[in-house]
């Protein structure tokens, strides 16, 4: 997992990056000094909890990516199977989804499937 986060962090556009369980705590984190690795955790956290109880009220499936875009950069949230990974992006550039599918797509093969509705 370690490894994932690493490859992430030497994309230019990565502000950071961490890795957060189904229950909300975060399990590794790599982010620049600047980020509040609370504030980030629970932003995810609070994005999975309402999206998946509104995906779940419409009768949709789970999510498998959120994108919070704010003027400032993106927030990703993507499902990984039991963890959830979450990056931090520079404004600008939509490329970067293909390398964030490509690590969500790594640790879903690490983590454990399981269950995962709301954090």
């Amino acid at each position: 997992m370690e490894a994932v986060l690493e490859r992430l962090g030497k994309e230019a556009w990565v502000k950071g990056s961490m890795i957060v369980s189904d229950e909300g705590m975060v399990v590794m984190e790599k982010l620049d000094g600047k980020l509040d690795r609370d504030a980030v955790a629970a932003l995810a956290g609070d994005l999975v909890t309402e999206v998946s109880a509104g995906l779940g009220e419409g009768g949709m499936a789970s999510f498998k990516r959120i994108v919070l875009s704010a003027t400032a950069g993106e927030l990703v949230v993507a499902d990984c199977g039991s963890v959830y990974l979450v990056v931090v992006a520079a404004a600008g550039s939509e490329a970067f989804y293909i390398e964030i599918d490509s690590a969500a797509s790594q640790l879903r093969r690490l983590a454990p499937s399981t269950s995962m509705r709301g954090m």
